[in-house]
């Protein structure tokens, strides 16, 4: 099973998905490490991203913007399409 990443954002009052961004297969390891998550990680979690620094700093890691004000982030998993 090979796994792929998201960056999911839920808006704070009806709590349904509001964006989300992939994260490009080389810039997963780069994006978990800013998560807090381990390399032994089994990747079937989801990752809730609540520092001050996360976001802004996933964001430029994923060369996009990030607008932080009406959602909670979370660091999510998918199974990639064969």
């Amino acid at each position: 099973m090979a796994l792929m990443y998201e960056v999911t954002g839920y808006d704070r009052q009806t709590g349904r998905l509001a964006v989300s961004y992939n994260v490009p297969e080389r810039k997963i390891a780069l994006v978990k490490k800013i998560a807090g998550i381990g390399s032994s990680d089994d990747g079937l979690g989801s990752y809730p991203l609540g520092g001050p620094t996360q976001i802004p700093k996933i964001a430029k890691a994923l060369k996009t913007e990030i607008e932080q004000g009406r959602c909670d982030f979370f660091l999510e998993p998918y199974e990639k399409a064969q």
